[in-house]
């Protein structure tokens, strides 16, 4: 897909699906290092058995032992072939700010909120439409198993609810189903899904599904001041220095656009 049909694409849908977007040895390296985190996680509280996803993958706490896991993450996620398409379709240098990994609960199933995520922690729609219009946040997410878990309504993200929609996102029941032009987005394992986190969607959750798939949120357009990133791994500078020149210079305006936030907190 060249940048104009990129861009247009981006712009229609707010999606967009890369076909085997890395092989299945980087998958499975990716996975085991994920699964790792995961399996150490539960181990410290059984409670993430039956929860959606992990957040923070980049603690330095999950790579005690395991150095070159963490700059094999790291490099991933500033790799050149993602930072690229980010860049294409917004005109600007995109900004680090969090990871997640998703996975099946061992016993629970559910169905998950209809949501954009700038309606967290904020009460009412104008400090919504306020966020919405002040950056750009999304997700980049590649899937180690086929994943259908995600629903998508495309368009969304460049305008307000609908009144159907909204009666269902901030009404009484916002996990039905029936929410207008909805789309589940299907990825085969190795595939990669761009979207915007200020469109409406929601996950599913299926025990007997199995699912493994890694999230990188990114943003551009001014940072995310309602939700600031913890520093992780970058507490530690000399870090920077293990990195490809890509890498180190992607982490480095990370680090300078929170620092000060991280001093104050």
């Amino acid at each position: 897909m060249n940048s104009k049909n990129l861009k247009l694409t981006w712009e229609q849908y707010g999606y967009i699906i890369f076909p085997d977007f890395i092989d299945e040895t980087e998958r499975t390296s990716l996975k085991q290092i994920c699964d790792r985190i995961l399996n150490q996680i539960i181990a410290d509280d059984k409670r993430y058995e039956n929860t959606t996803n992990i957040a923070f993958l980049t603690e330095p706490n999950y790579f005690i032992h395991h150095h070159q896991d963490l700059l094999k993450l790291l490099e991933f996620i500033a790799a050149p072939r993602i930072l690229s398409i980010l860049t294409q379709i917004s005109g600007q240098s995109p900004l680090f700010h969090n990871t997640q990994y998703f996975y099946k609960p061992k016993q629970k199933s559910w169905d998950g909120i209809w949501h954009r995520d700038t309606q967290f922690n904020a009460p009412y729609s104008e400090l919504e439409q306020q966020r919405m219009s002040q950056m750009t946040g999304v997700h980049f997410r590649v899937a180690f198993e086929d994943d259908t878990r995600l629903e998508y309504v495309p368009g969304s993200h460049q305008r307000w609810d609908t009144e159907a929609e909204l009666t269902i996102r901030k009404g009484n029941n916002p996990t039905q189903s029936e929410m207008p032009g909805r789309e589940r987005i299907e990825l085969k394992a190795g595939d990669a899904c761009l979207f915007h986190a200020w469109g409406i969607h929601r996950g599913t959750y299926r025990a007997e599904i199995p699912r493994s798939t890694f999230d990188i949120i990114y943003g551009w357009g001014g940072l995310c001041d309602w939700g600031i990133p913890k520093p992780t791994c970058f507490a530690d500078l000399s870090l920077l220095e293990e990195l490809s020149n890509t890498a180190k210079i992607f982490y480095q305006n990370f680090i300078e656009t929170y620092q000060s936030y991280w001093m104050t907190s």
